[in-house]
């Protein structure tokens, strides 16, 4: 049994009704078109959610990474839309979807935990696509230093804005020239406080 503990809500799961899964980089979690399961928390590495097009393209419809819950749609449909692939060696954890929707049919507390957790999802991807959206590197840069994206290191928040690692550090020490972002270690930026 995993030791691993989920985000609030799905912390009251039980521990019975919690599979732990390794995922190898280039491994496949689930397919599209493929019967469901229920919803993963991603403790570790990185997941790349797919969706192939009518015309047979492949598009990334999501990027989690550590901490993210996944396959939310999963609960209420019977089908996966996309399919799961590991991008760096990934541990999960996945929630029964039959447990999860007895927990949102039968207890008000857990809902509206639920709709709290994918509701803050859904801010912060509509955040991610106005990071994207900023066509300059810098700005985007600046931004997401602003917004206390820069928690972990350079290549993790280039890789969330869509940015090579070079760019970034490029964009970050044009940043700090022009006294926009504090250097405070190496890999270390923080924000320039107006005094207004």
């Amino acid at each position: 049994m995993s030791k691993i503990k989920l985000p609030e809500p799905f912390n009251r799961i039980k521990p019975v009704h919690i599979k732990q899964k390794t995922v190898k980089t280039g491994e496949t979690l689930f397919l599209q078109g493929g019967k469901t399961r229920g919803l993963f928390y991603l403790h570790a590495g990185a997941i790349e959610l797919t969706r192939e097009t009518s015309s047979g393209h492949s598009i990334v419809i999501h990027r989690a990474y550590e901490g993210a819950i996944f396959a939310e749609a999963s609960l209420f449909t019977d089908i996966y839309h996309c399919t799961a692939i590991a991008t760096k060696d990934a541990t999960v954890m996945e929630c029964r979807r039959d447990i999860v929707s007895d927990l949102l049919q039968n207890n008000l507390e857990f809902t509206r935990a639920v709709v709290l957790k994918f509701a803050t999802q859904i801010q912060e991807s509509r955040r991610h696509i106005e990071l994207l959206s900023i066509r300059s590197a810098d700005e985007r840069i600046l931004n997401a230093i602003n917004s206390g994206l820069l928690v972990d290191d350079i290549s993790k928040l280039a890789n969330l804005l869509g940015l090579a690692q070079e760019t970034a550090y490029r964009a970050l020490k044009r940043l700090v020239d022009r006294g926009q972002v504090i250097k405070t270690a190496r890999g270390k930026y923080k924000p320039v406080v107006s005094d207004s």
